[in-house]
């Protein structure tokens, strides 16, 4: 059996970046490694292209490679832009499954952490927790996630994502919301 994985993460432009983790021959051999007997094949969105000035053709693209993969696996071991959570959006507006690399003890992921006036015993940022399918500690874990979970996936048909968020806020958290309920219900 074959799948397709979309590679989200960060891109090197240039010399500056050469101390971000990105997507690498590792990292994809360690997927492939957690997913055998499954044979993983990479949808590179840094692959070269013949005009980096097309920037819609270009967004378009990685949009294509979304829509036509099986998975969408999230490197978010460290702090990203703003790419990875459009292609996080559209990996769920396509129903392809989606899961987040995110490593114990990183940006995205930690444990006991004060922030927005509150304690989080067991802190993932709420984008993530919200709209993966999945968060794995490595890329490892992620393949094994496509061998073993995959098969049996199946995207939410009801309400979309967002919708359930929005409702779940309306109803858990905006009667203690003093600034939003001040605009929205005066």
């Amino acid at each position: 059996m074959k799948r397709k994985v979309y590679c989200s993460g960060s891109i090197q432009k240039g010399p500056a970046d050469n101390k971000k983790l990105c997507w690498s021959d590792t990292e994809r051999a360690m997927v492939s490694k957690g997913a055998d007997p499954v044979q993983i094949d990479f949808l590179n969105p840094d692959d070269p292209v013949a005009d980096l000035d097309d920037h819609l053709a270009l967004f378009g693209r990685d949009m294509f490679q979304i829509q036509q993969c099986d998975v969408v696996i999230i490197d978010a071991r460290e702090r990203r832009g703003i790419g990875i959570g459009v292609e996080l959006l559209a990996g769920r507006h396509f129903s392809r499954a989606v899961i987040g690399v995110l490593p114990p003890s990183s940006y995205y992921r930690q444990s006991n952490i004060v922030y927005r006036g509150g304690f989080a015993k067991n802190y993932v940022h709420p984008h993530f927790i919200s709209l993966l399918d999945a968060y794995v500690d490595d890329f490892t874990a992620a393949g094994r996630w496509i061998r073993d979970e995959l098969p049996t996936f199946r995207p939410n048909p009801g309400a979309s994502t967002l919708d359930l968020a929005i409702e779940a806020y309306k109803k858990r958290l905006l009667p203690h919301d003093e600034p939003m309920r001040l605009l929205f219900h005066p």
